[in-house]
């Protein structure tokens, strides 16, 4: 597989993990019906996507094998 392919699959890994993550722990401080329920869903994501994405891209270039390009 190539760089680029496994970097996309780690992206999508972490983008719905943190949909997942950010819908459900909004909803335990807030309810839906609050009016900043989507800004903390959106912080919690951006806060979620940052933290995930370079531990799952590591595990993922580790176990499949990929080496990085190099020019």
């Amino acid at each position: 597989m190539s760089y680029n392919v496994v970097a996309l699959i780690a992206i999508t890994i972490t983008a719905v993990i943190s949909l997942l993550a950010s819908h459900y722990i909004s909803l335990f401080f807030l309810e839906e019906t609050n009016s900043l329920f989507k800004i903390v869903q959106l912080i919690i994501a951006i806060v979620s996507m940052t933290t995930f994405y370079a531990p799952i891209k590591y595990l993922l270039f580790k176990y499949m094998d990929v080496q990085e390009e190099k020019e």
